[in-house]
């Protein structure tokens, strides 16, 4: 922070220290921003000086429950004792002892010291000495309840480093933020470039400013591989408006020595803008050379309100003009909404260039519904039964033809990781340079890190934010070439798309459907069984014998795990109980590599913490819930699995609920289908249920078997801390077995078996899956 060099800086990197650091990212708040501000005006008032070890303890832990001044004649010295039934950081109960350090600072105090320390009179006397423990007793008022906290202090300066630093974000944050400054290192070589900027349209309610900046090529340095020659450059940019920073971005450009013209490097980039006055802040680094280029310039971007023809730029490389901006249509499904989406839905798309007479929309493969002018949208029916679909837009020009498409998933999820190439088109096979355009759709509580974009296998351009647009030189003369756009998030998962741009008319693309099982064997007293082999096991699909393709034994493999905890009326006695047996669960179940989520229901479900490893977060959300309301198992049901969806690997719904649904607008066959097509493991605990009541008995029943988990039937809340034992060894002793399916139809729902070959075990997987 102190490196910075300019006020804008700084109050960017304080808006992103907390932005880090909000524990409930999707409200408008930031709790915790809120709590230490407040606590440190609290401290402050208390203590002059910031280095006392109260003003840090009451920022990190805040208020003490009690505040202990012995009063012990001659036998103590003047030391406070604060006690704590537990904090933000510290689950457990714990005490702190301060002792004088300088004038009016205290610090905390380690028993490591041993307690001759604290006395008055300095003298040979150890730590848990009876002959000054009785003194202490004897002496001091209310000797006996000073004496537990001071006894029972918490070791506090040997743990604070390991204990903040588990709740740190990671600190590349921070190195990556001055790395992305637009200042200039000390004493920096520099190079010359120029700077052509158009503003050739609208997008929604903002202006379209294309930057071109022109390097020549022999003043930055090369590097040669395998590949060919080529030159590595990084731009960063700052945009500020009334000297505060308006937005910030970086491209990296890896661009290839034999597409130059004219001895010209040619960086391109665009970036959506409010009319307005600007001051635009450019710095590029030559990696190979270290030298640099930087330009401050003042930007008025005016108002667009339609296309604007331009005459050419002079400069080599990209051009800006009318023909290419309407040489090739393309079409951009608007994001679908995050909520789950059943019965009548409207869907947008915006349309670009080309010749486009007519946008078909299809829903899962069948048309529904044309249109001839904008604005292009439909109204679709989904049906009442939540499942996923597919949307599709399709351009046509005059005669029919498809000249451009896009597809969206519509309820896939909040965690679904996707990115979609709308530029350019497949097939393409124009003389000229080629747009690139992604869209991406970024899981919900995640952070995109960058978009890379190639033309064959040659990297030609990183983008680390939208709008992922980049122009792209003309593709080579070859039978086959094509535009790949893969996107990485800041965890490292990664998705891509490719598009062809030239390709044999015999090629054909393979949709390779490969399914994962994740399953428990047990024997005939239910205890899983660990030491099977590959060869002990077959997959049957649709009664099919598929070959395994996997096996492993996955006892650490990372695990998303949620509760669904009912919390109506019939709750009343129960809920403190459930409450304390939900976060013992996730104490024991979860490692670093794992998330955990609370989602709580009566007759709505309501998402209590979002997906996270935070033991103190899962805390806070199971805190004091209110009891009240009727019960809509089934509606919270599906919506818990959507909020699933879009998850790989192995997953967990944990099913708490004392009484059958009454309040649901879905049953227990359309959530069953659901749950089908979304492969969560649900594990139902009923709670206090009549024994006569069979109807929710089976539900509950049918709910496990289906998805590959297991039913438990409690009488008490007390009884839980068992059940989510008995969860937790089965999650952590299961199989992997991976397979290629050979089915062809991509609609039916697909039956699987697993069989073990010895006998008297039982293997436990879903009974089956849609594509």
């Amino acid at each position: 922070f102190l490196e910075l060099e300019q006020d804008y800086q700084r109050q960017e990197f304080r808006r992103r220290f907390w932005e880090l650091r909000d524990p409930y990212p999707r409200t408008t708040r930031n709790e915790l921003r809120e709590q230490w501000h407040r606590r440190w005006k609290e401290a402050s008032e208390r203590w002059d000086d910031p280095r006392d070890g109260r003003f840090r303890t009451y920022l990190l832990h805040g208020p003490p429950a009690e505040r202990i001044d012995p009063r012990c004649g001659g036998a103590l010295r003047a030391v406070e004792v604060w006690t704590y039934p537990g904090s933000i950081l510290l689950a457990q109960s714990f005490s702190l002892v301060f002792v004088p350090e300088q004038g009016d600072r205290y610090r905390i105090w380690s028993p490591r010291e041993g307690l001759s320390s604290l006395a008055l009179l300095a003298g040979p006397v150890a730590r848990g000495d009876q002959a000054l423990v009785r003194r202490l007793r004897a002496e001091c008022i209310r000797g006996d309840r000073l004496l537990g906290p001071i006894l029972g202090a918490l070791d506090w300066p040997s743990l604070e480093e390991r204990i903040l630093d588990a709740v740190q974000p990671d600190p590349e944050w921070a190195a990556a933020f001055r790395v992305r400054s637009t200042s200039l290192p000390e004493e920096a070589q520099t190079f010359t470039a120029e700077l052509d900027l158009r503003f050739p349209r609208r997008h929604q309610s903002r202006t379209v400013v294309q930057a071109l900046l022109s390097v020549s090529s022999s003043s930055v340095e090369s590097v040669t591989t395998e590949a060919g020659t080529r030159f590595d450059l990084v731009l960063d940019g700052e945009v500020l408006r009334r000297e505060t920073l308006f937005e910030s971005f970086r491209y990296r450009f890896e661009i290839p020595r034999d597409r130059l013209a004219g001895g010209k490097i040619p960086l391109v980039f665009e970036r959506y803008l409010r009319p307005g006055d600007y001051r635009l802040i450019l710095r590029v680094r030559d990696i190979h050379g270290d030298r640099y280029f930087r330009e401050s310039k003042r930007v008025s971007v005016p108002l667009v309100t339609d296309f604007r023809p331009l005459e050419p730029t002079s400069l080599p490389g990209p051009k800006f003009d009318r023909r290419r901006e309407e040489a090739e249509a393309s079409v951009e499904i608007y994001p679908p909404p995050e909520e789950l989406q059943t019965g009548l839905v409207r869907i947008g798309a915006q349309v670009r260039g080309g010749e486009v007479d007519r946008v078909r929309f299809d829903l899962d493969g069948e048309p529904v519904l044309s249109k001839g002018s904008p604005p292009w949208e439909v109204e679709l029916d989904l049906g009442r039964a939540p499942r996923l679909h597919r949307v599709r837009a399709v351009a046509l020009d005059r005669t029919g033809e498809p000249v451009a498409s896009d597809e969206i998933a519509l309820n896939a999820g909040p965690h679904r990781f996707t990115v979609r190439l709308v530029q350019p088109r497949p097939r393409l096979d124009l003389p000229e340079e080629l747009r690139a355009r992604a869209a991406v759709e970024v899981p919900r509580g995640a952070r995109l890190d960058r978009v890379e974009l190639y033309l064959d296998e040659t990297r030609l351009a990183t983008l680390y934010q939208p709008p992922f647009v980049q122009e792209l030189p003309p593709p080579p003369d070859r039978e086959m070439s094509y535009v790949r756009a893969v996107a990485y998030l800041e965890s490292g998962a990664s998705a891509e798309d490719l598009v062809f741009l030239r390709a044999p008319e015999n090629l054909e693309e393979l949709d390779v459907q490969v399914v994962e099982l994740y399953t428990t064997v047990v024997d005939r007293r239910g205890r899983p069984v660990r030491d099977l082999g590959e060869e002990d096991f077959r997959i049957l699909e649709d009664g099919r014998e598929q070959e395994i393709l996997r096996f492993a034994w996955v006892e650490d493999v990372p695990l998303h795990a949620g509760i669904l905890l009912d919390t109506s009326n019939s709750m009343t006695e129960e809920i403190d109980e459930a409450e304390r047996a939900a976060l013992g669960f996730f104490r024991e179940i979860l490692t670093p590599r794992d998330r955990a989520g609370v989602i709580t229901f009566a007759d709505r479900p309501r998402l209590r913490v979002p997906f996270t490893n935070r033991i103190d977060v899962l805390a806070g959300g199971l805190a004091n819930l209110e009891v009240d309301g009727e019960t809509a198992l089934y509606d919270s049901l599906i919506y818990a699995l959507y909020y699933f969806s879009g998850i790989e690997g192995k997953r967990l719904l944990v099913l708490i609920s004392d009484g059958e649904d009454v309040e649901s607008e879905y049953d227990i066959e359309e959530t069953l289908e659901f749950a089908r097509r979304t492969g969560v493991a649900i594990y139902p605990i009923g709670l206090g249920l009549d024994p006569s009541d069979q109807q929710a008995r089976t539900g509950l029943l049918r709910l496990a078997s289906e998805t590959g988990g297991r039913a438990f039937f409690v009488d008490r809340a007390a009884g839980l801390g068992r059940v989510y034992r008995d969860i937790e060894r089965e999650i952590r002793s299961q199989y992997l077995l991976t397979y290629q399916s050979d089915g062809r139809d991509p609609e039916r729902f697909r039956k699987v078996r697993i069989e073990v070959d010895e006998p008297g075990l039982e293997a436990r997987t879903i009974e089956g899956y849609y594509p």
